[in-house]
């Protein structure tokens, strides 16, 4: 079963079109990301959010992916993007596993 992820990104007063250049650049390393399945990105131009609905084979894999992130500095060049920076301006919520009914 498929571990669900949504990651919602407030961008900071007039960055919203850089954040989304952001996304646009790094979304494929993501994708090709060991465990990841899918990410669907989904953009509200007047609440200035980027929502990320991401699919995982587990939670360990997207654990993963996040660590891989942070050591290669990627959550430190959002800094600027999001508003109050990375650690108050994204909200992460880990909706648990996909069911079969």
């Amino acid at each position: 079963m498929t571990a669900l992820v949504v990651k919602n990104f407030k961008a900071a007063e007039g960055k919203f079109e850089a954040l989304g250049n952001f996304f646009k650049a790094v979304l494929d390393d993501t994708r090709s990301f060991d465990g990841c399945v899918k990410v669907d990105v989904y953009a509200d131009e007047l609440a200035a959010t980027y929502t990320l609905v991401e699919e995982w084979e587990t939670f360990s894999a997207h654990d993963n992916y996040v660590s891989w992130r942070t050591d290669k500095g990627d959550l430190d060049k959002t800094g600027d993007l999001v508003d109050g920076g990375i650690d108050n301006g994204l909200a992460v919520y880990e909706w648990g596993t996909k069911t079969d009914y």
